[in-house]
Order: structure tokens, then sequence, then C-alpha cells
């Protein structure tokens, strides 16, 4: 029995005609597809450029603010700094400016000034990277101002939140001097025990035994 034979060039042309008609009939719709695909593919463009010239004008800012750091010319520094963050905070150079704005005010003593500097800052998300060095510095102005128990905690969240070894240890080593100012012997024993143990924290492993001992002859002397 014979079956019926299929002309292969009849079949090619019949699929051809039907793309063709297909898209006669829907000229408009893929005409209106392309027209929206071109103008995501603006509208990316235009919004990634917009962003490289605005990192590239905080950079030329923050760069100029510096200089007159650089030159000692601290309340120009700091003027240009506040022009930085304000224009562009949501920058990397823009949190560094904060930064940088913190550091002035706790030079001049206005220590809750740049702590409220660093904690608006913090809430920005080009400042993600840089929370280990905010929060280090939150505890710095914290200690500054007397706070010593609130200082431990905002040093023991910069150990949280690096990846650094050596900078996750430097941080808790300051929580536990904290800890130590403010009277709660017990937390400074646990980090200083740990730093002591823990063979990745040799660099503070002579410190945590000194102050282990410090911790110990308070007790023996009470």
């Amino acid at each position: 029995m014979t079956g019926t034979r299929i002309d292969p060039n009849t079949d090619s042309a019949t699929t051809w005609e039907t793309i063709i008609d297909w898209t006669r009939l829907n000229a408009r719709l893929l005409g209106i597809a392309g027209a929206v695909v071109l103008a995501a593919a603006l509208v990316f463009w235009f919004v990634t450029r917009s962003r490289e010239l605005q990192a590239a004008g905080a950079e030329r800012a923050l760069l100029l603010a510096r200089r007159s750091m650089q030159a000692g010319n601290l309340p120009l520094a700091q003027s240009d700094l506040q022009k930085v963050y304000s224009k562009y905070g949501s920058t990397v150079p823009g949190v560094q400016a904060a930064l940088l704005i913190a550091q002035l005010d706790f030079d001049q003593g206005k220590f809750q000034d740049g702590i409220n500097v660093l904690r608006e800052v913090s809430g920005k998300g080009a400042a993600e990277p840089m929370t280990s060095a905010i929060r280090s510095l939150i505890g710095d102005g914290t200690m500054m101002l007397k706070k010593p128990a609130e200082a431990a905690k905002e040093y023991e969240a910069a150990a949280a939140a690096t990846n650094m070894e050596n900078a996750r240890n430097y941080e808790r080593a300051k929580a536990a001097r904290a800890y130590t100012a403010a009277g709660d012997t017990a937390s400074a024993r646990r980090i200083w025990t740990e730093l002591r143990d823990d063979p990745k924290s040799a660099a503070m492993a002579t410190e945590a035994r000194v102050r282990l001992g410090e911790l110990e002859a308070r007790v023996a002397q009470k």
C-alpha cells in the first residue's frame, strides 16, 4: 500500500505563506512591541547614564572638599562636605562626605551632631557597604558622650557588619573595653575570652589575656 506523498517544496511554501500572512495581520502589534522595547532600552540608557554622571559629579565635589581639609580650612571643608552630602547623599561619595562631617563634628566636641549625621546616613542604600565604619564611629561618639554601654552595642554591631576578620576582632575588642568602662564585666570577660581562645584573633590574644587578668584582679580585690 502506497501512502500519500507530501511535496516538501509545497509544504515549505505553505509555511512561509502562513508566516507572511500572520505578519501582515499583526504588523501593528509588532510595531507597538518594537516601540515598547526601544523605549525601555532608551529609559535604561538614560537612567544608567544619569547615575554615572551623578557619581562623577559627586566624586569631583568630594575631592574639592578633601582638598579644603588638607589645606587646613576646616570651615570651608565642612561647608563643602555639607553641600556634597545634601546634593549627593544617595551616592557612595555622599555617604563618605557624611562620615567626614561626623569626624569634623567630633573634633569640635559636637559629638551628638556627628552621631545624628551618621544615624541619618545609615538609612541610605549607598551606606550599606560602610555599615561597619558608620556603627564604629557612632560608638566612638557615644563613648565621648560617656555612654559606654551604648557604645559597646554599636561596636558589636560594627563587628557583625564586616566580613574582615581583623576588623571584626578590632571592633569586638573596642566593645569589650566599653563594657568594662560601663561596669559590665561579664560581657567584657565573654568577649576577651573568645578573642583569647580564637586562633583567628591572634592579633588581639595578648591584650585579651592582659584584660582578663585585670578583670580577675578586680574580682579578687572585692
